[in-house]
């Protein structure tokens, strides 16, 4: 059968409304001048150097008004944890619009513990981490960091290592992130050999007495 192609004009956030990817999604965890925990979701998160162990770096990107994005410049610290399609729900409330004194984790059935090398925790929950040091920071624009980090510990589930690499895979079923609908809080998600959609709405009601 013939495939027709037909270009795209791109547009605003065309990434995730327009082309079709599949991102793997991770939780960000950070740490203000105060130590206060943030946790939030993020999947333009990319290996950015491989070809030497000793220069590993990762690369993420991330609106300028995040609360990530304010605490890593204040600290030069992050760690990616990697999340299995399991913890979509968790996921998805970590990306909700809290106020900065709020620790997302406390929100969620998810649990920090210490990193290794770093002071933003990992989240027992996610089968991989990778903890990182600030490098350095590429603008594109001027409300987009793109964070480069520098490796310095990575941390996985134990069982996944003994495992073949399509078991193991199957095993961690990594989360990906398909985009959404423009002017909807529909988001799109699969695991490995599902699909699935979940209704994200990032604002957060203030509480009556």
């Amino acid at each position: 059968m013939e495939s027709h192609k037909k270009e795209l004009e791109l547009c605003f956030l065309w990434h995730k409304y327009a082309a079709v990817f599949a991102f793997q999604t991770t939780i960000v965890t950070t740490v203000d001048s105060n130590n206060i925990v943030n946790a939030a979701p993020f999947s333009l998160v990319y290996p950015f150097c491989v070809g030497d162990p000793d220069k590993a770096q990762m690369l993420f990107a991330a609106s300028s008004i995040w609360h990530t994005t304010q605490n890593i410049v204040a600290t030069k610290e992050f760690v990616i944890n990697y999340a299995p399609y399991g913890l979509i729900k968790q996921v998805c409330e970590t990306g909700r619009f809290y106020p900065e004194n709020v620790t997302e984790l406390e929100k969620t059935d998810l649990t920090a513990i210490p990193a290794l090398k770093v002071g933003p925790p990992r989240i027992k929950e996610c089968y991989q981490h990778i903890e990182c040091r600030l490098n350095h920071i590429i603008k594109p624009i001027d409300s987009q960091y793109n964070f480069v980090g520098d490796v310095v510990s990575v941390s996985i589930d134990e069982k996944l290592l003994t495992l073949e690499k399509e078991a193991a895979l199957k095993t961690a079923d990594p989360l990906l992130y398909h985009g959404g609908v423009q002017g909807s809080e529909t988001e799109y998600f699969a695991g490995i050999g599902k699909t699935g959609s979940h209704t994200v709405s990032r604002e957060i009601k203030e509480e009556k007495d």
